[in-house]
């Protein structure tokens, strides 16, 4: 009840700012994208396209906000802004003379009512899968949540969703029809489906390639689901008017978004900053970046989870890690009111029962400072080696081992990061999940300016 009343509430205040700003959407062509994975790399791919032919476009991410050539910082860890805010950027947007907004909508704010009344000319889905059940409590709320961006549809408008992504695609279908049926609508569905649709699927160092048709795509990005993600957006463009060939031109310039597989570092071994935060996006980046380990190179994975939020995630998270990686750092990623140390704990749960091993917890900054003090000396003593957890550096692990990094504060991820770099040799890959883009870390309710790619970089300079 309470969170319907939330819900009514926001929407009346979107439509109260939508007024104060003289309706701006009224004025727009709206493309909604959601999903639970992919959402923010498709919604800039969309925007690109129509960018890069010509159209006059803007987009509002959880990366930010462009409004003709005016970026738009949208805050911390924001997908969809607040009613007002996101009223106030459409107004923005029709003032550059912007004809088509590319909207990322999560969850949350579809289920809370953040969009208001806007009205919708076609709605992506990339996938749902498992994630924000502390909030949603089921998937079939979750996907429910999601369902509400076909709701804002226009009369004739198009859903565009994933054939390979099963149990969504047939819940959706489900809905188009219901929603059809009952409201005596009339929407257009686009499915599309990479094992069905495309040939020659190929992942390169540093690229994807595929063909659809007669159509090939060369796009610069790291993992194979960026396929997906990329022609998810081409074919959304298609359905405003731009052909095939052009999407595939346009895919040709497409640079990436920041945090999203983000490349730091070439040689001697990699370092990438992804954003993934859940079970399914984290095994999807770890499977990439596996495809560029040097001959006798390592997958060093330096994550956490999120406090106050889904916790069943944490144990198979941790699984995941402990299934693809070989050296494990878990650290803090927004842990709020709760202790990393506790969250930690679940997370090495989910490593252990893979046949990970612990090797060593961290309680603060002094004690891995004192660990890479003994690691750096030449010890003799065996017995002293093993008490103080010290591996020989020439040893290879045979099986995946953890580190785990449980300071309540951003000493936790930085110290962590430099442990991985530290770590890394010829060949390795380094990969930091689950901050990505965002600027801040999270400890009770104090946000604390903090970037994975700044840390790397500090690390990168201490250890050379």
């Amino acid at each position: 009840m309470f969170k319907r009343f939330k819900r009514i509430y926001r929407q009346y205040l979107s439509m109260a700012a939508a007024r104060y700003y003289g309706f701006p959407a009224d004025n727009l062509k709206l493309i909604g994208v959601t999903g639970t994975s992919g959402k923010s790399t498709t919604t800039s791919m969309i925007y690109h396209i129509l960018k890069e032919n010509g159209f006059k476009v803007g987009v509002i991410s959880t990366v930010g906000a462009i409004a003709g050539d005016k970026q738009i910082e949208t805050g911390f860890h924001v997908t969809t802004p607040d009613p007002v805010d996101l009223q106030k950027y459409l107004k923005l947007m029709k003032d550059e003379g912007v004809e088509y907004v590319v909207l990322e909508s999560s969850s949350h704010a579809l289920d809370q009512g953040r969009l208001g009344f806007l009205k919708f000319d076609l709605a992506v889905f990339t996938n749902i899968k498992r994630d924000h059940l502390d909030y949603h409590k089921t998937w079939e709320e979750y996907a429910r949540a999601k369902c509400r961006l076909i709701d804002a549809l226009k009369e004739g408008g198009t859903v565009v969703f994933n054939f390979d992504d099963q149990r969504s695609y047939k819940f959706l279908k489900e809905y188009i029809y219901l929603r059809n049926k009952l409201h005596n609508q009339n929407l257009k569905e686009v499915e599309y489906s990479v094992s069905q649709q495309l040939t020659e699927s190929e992942e390169g160092k540093g690229f994807v390639s595929y063909k659809y048709k007669s159509f090939k795509f060369n796009v610069e990005v790291i993992g194979a689901y960026n396929i997906e993600n990329s022609f998810a957006a081409a074919l959304t463009a298609q359905q405003v008017g731009i052909t095939m060939n052009k999407a595939a031109s346009a895919l040709e310039t497409y640079k990436g978004v920041s945090g999203r597989m983000e490349m730091i570092q070439t040689n001697p071994y990699f370092v990438i900053v992804d954003f993934a935060h859940n079970a399914d996006s984290l095994e999807r980046s770890l499977d990439s970046a596996k495809d560029l380990l040097g001959k006798k190179g390592r997958l060093i994975t330096v994550f956490g989870s999120a406090g106050l939020r889904d916790v069943e995630k944490r144990f198979t998270m941790g699984e995941v890690a402990g299934n693809l990686s070989d050296i494990i750092i878990i650290t803090a990623e927004d842990p709020r009111s709760e202790l990393v140390a506790d969250i930690n704990s679940e997370i090495i749960k989910g490593a252990e029962s893979t046949g990970a091993t612990l090797v060593k917890r961290f309680e603060n900054t002094e004690e891995y400072n004192n660990y890479i003090a003994l690691a750096n000396k030449k010890i003799d003593d065996p017995e002293l080696a093993e008490r103080a957890g010290v591996e020989e550096e020439e040893d290879v692990p045979l099986e995946t081992v953890i580190y785990s990094f449980d300071e309540n504060n951003i000493n936790s991820r930085f110290d962590a990061i430099q442990f991985a770099i530290r770590t890394a040799r010829v060949g390795d890959v380094v990969i930091t999940e689950g901050k990505g883009h965002e600027k801040s870390l999270a400890f009770g309710f104090v946000e604390f300016p903090f970037t994975d790619q700044d840390a790397v970089k500090k690390a990168l300079e201490k250890v050379t």
